[in-house]
């Protein structure tokens, strides 16, 4: 046999450790697919795929919120950050112009009939009592709102529960969930691509020289199938294991997810702070339950009714003759629900000092990333480990029908 056959001879049994190399890319690199998506379920029937993390959501929210959120932060803690005379403060400039508008608006819709007497009496009135009025109304309702916030803040844990706004959110949007943890775990997800060339190459090295000897049908399937198996089982447990760091050689190895754990904190902490506990979020889920909606208004009339009942010596002479009793009896109900649609539509001003208040991203990066290692591992873990034996079985069955595939060129 010529030089030149040698060489191309050698050449073929190097495509075995090649092959084996590609064989595991490539079933590793579907792993990570399959974990991600579809979104939704794509196929005919019951024969069909959609990813792990989609096709498990509320699950997968749930394992996020109880093993971050709640693992390091109560409600009952942020609703303790919140200072009333700060959100007072930061909701005044609202205030100014809703209290003259308001006592204007009041004394403008009798419906007695003594309609036309009543607005010429207000209109007419020296703007020293106008002033008093509004000066009065004024002063009363800042503490009326104080009132309210601290009314407000034992009561909200029964109003809204922020650790199932963020589960329910997160399993209605399967595009965010899955962003979340396809950017949480970046690294590891292209760690579990590439160690398929890496592992897959050195385990086809001894195969190329069994197949020098022993070329039965069966050798390559059944190497490529344990290529397959060996490459996606390996990878995936060295992202999440050793919890410690272990000493081999010189080289000191720990789970790669683990290791991050600083890093990842901080990347749940901005999520968790940018786009899933947030004032404006709070709010308006709290506003979406019926009861939570009509115990707020309650407390709202109560404390602005204190508020009018307080001021009532000021404002009665004036009323009373301008509207008559009836309609002076209409204030307080009128004040209030302009009161109630200023508190339920806080502004940017309002919700930046919430959010600045609660310091939701600092709190978690900071305390996530505090875990023990054991329990910081549990944050990933279940999304690996869901259909972990599915995800590992499609890899060996690519190996085997790659190692088929060898076979028949081979031979």
């Amino acid at each position: 046999m010529s030089d030149l056959a040698y060489l191309q001879e050698y050449l073929v049994y190097l495509t075995i450790p090649a092959v084996s190399g590609l064989v595991g890319y490539g079933t590793n690199w579907l792993a990570v697919k399959m974990m991600m998506g579809p979104v939704e379920f794509v196929g005919i029937g019951p024969l069909g795929w959609q990813g792990v993390i989609p096709a498990n959501a509320p699950k997968m929210a749930r394992i996020t919120v109880e093993h971050s959120v709640k693992r390091v932060l109560t409600q009952e803690e942020l609703i303790d950050r919140i200072d009333p005379d700060q959100l007072i403060e930061a909701i005044s400039h609202r205030l100014d112009p809703f209290v003259e508008e308001v006592v204007d608006e009041v004394m403008g819709q009798a419906t007695s009939p003594q309609l036309s007497v009543s607005n010429f009496i207000w209109s007419a009135a020296p703007g020293a009592i106008k002033k008093r009025v509004y000066t009065e109304v004024r002063k009363k309702l800042p503490a009326a709102l104080e009132n309210l916030i601290e009314d407000l803040k034992p009561n909200l844990g029964e109003l809204v529960d922020l650790n199932e706004v963020i589960v329910e959110r997160l399993s209605s949007d399967k595009l965010m969930l899955t962003r979340v943890f396809r950017e949480a775990a970046a690294q590891e997800f292209k760690f579990i691509q590439r160690s398929g060339l890496y592992f897959g190459i050195p385990l086809g090295i001894p195969v190329m020289f069994i197949w020098y000897f022993y070329q039965q049908w069966w050798l390559l399937p059944a190497f490529g199938l344990l290529v397959g198996y060996i490459t996606n089982a390996l990878a995936i447990y060295l992202i999440q294991k050793p919890l410690q760091p272990v000493q081999v050689g010189p080289f000191k190895v720990q789970g790669l997810f683990i290791k991050r754990q600083k890093e990842v904190s901080r990347y749940y902490g901005r999520v968790m702070a940018s786009e899933l506990v947030t004032a404006e979020i709070v709010v308006g889920e709290m506003l979406k339950i019926e009861e939570s909606v009509d115990r707020l208004r309650a407390m709202i009339h109560r404390e602005v009714n204190h508020a009018i009942e307080d001021a009532q010596g000021v404002l009665k002479p004036l009323a009373v003759v301008s509207i008559g009793p009836s309609e002076y009896a209409r204030i307080s109900c009128i004040i209030s629900d302009r009161a109630f649609e200023e508190v339920i539509r806080p502004d940017a001003r309002s919700f930046a000092y919430i959010d600045e208040a609660l310091d939701v991203e600092n709190t978690i990066a900071e305390r996530l990333g505090s875990l023990p290692p054991e329990e910081f591992y549990e944050l990933l873990h279940p999304v690996v480990a869901e259909d972990e034996w599915k995800l590992i079985a499609v890899g060996a069955a690519l190996g085997m029908g790659a190692g088929y595939w060898q076979w028949a060129l081979l031979t």
